[in-house]
């Protein structure tokens, strides 16, 4: 078995967790939240002063060392000038399909990019491939 037919197995093992949704999800809202910041023009320091929080709990939540509330994520979303979308898909097919149309949205994430077999620069750009 190579390497990558080894790391398949092992990604293919991992999903079948909820541990591996869980940070999934995680990172997926983190990298988005980091680019409607970017799109701000905000820096941490100003979405800890517009919530009303600390620096270090704002480093916490782009770092995945928190278990966000659904209203933490809205208000993180909203500090932003965002909104958040939570939405439930039959299946991990249906979540592929949506993540793919995601990736012509601009919405910056390596995993949705990643998953969906799009290009992600390090402009934080995801372009769907040909």
């Amino acid at each position: 078995m190579t390497l990558s037919k080894k790391l398949k197995a092992f990604v293919d093992e991992a999903k079948q967790t909820d541990a591996y949704w869980v940070e999934s999800a995680k990172l997926e809202f983190a990298l988005a939240l980091e680019q409607q910041r970017r799109v701000a023009g905000l820096s941490y320091a100003d979405l800890a002063k517009k919530m009303g929080t600390s620096a270090a709990y704002i480093s916490k939540v782009f770092r995945g060392d928190t278990n966000l509330t659904i209203e933490s994520m809205v208000k993180l979303a909203r500090a932003t000038g965002g909104q958040l979308d939570a939405r439930i898909f039959a299946g991990e097919v249906a979540a592929t399909a949506y993540r793919s149309a995601a990736a012509t949205e601009p919405v910056s994430s390596a995993l949705l990019a990643a998953e969906s077999g799009a290009a992600y620069s390090a402009r934080g750009q995801v372009k769907a491939r040909k």
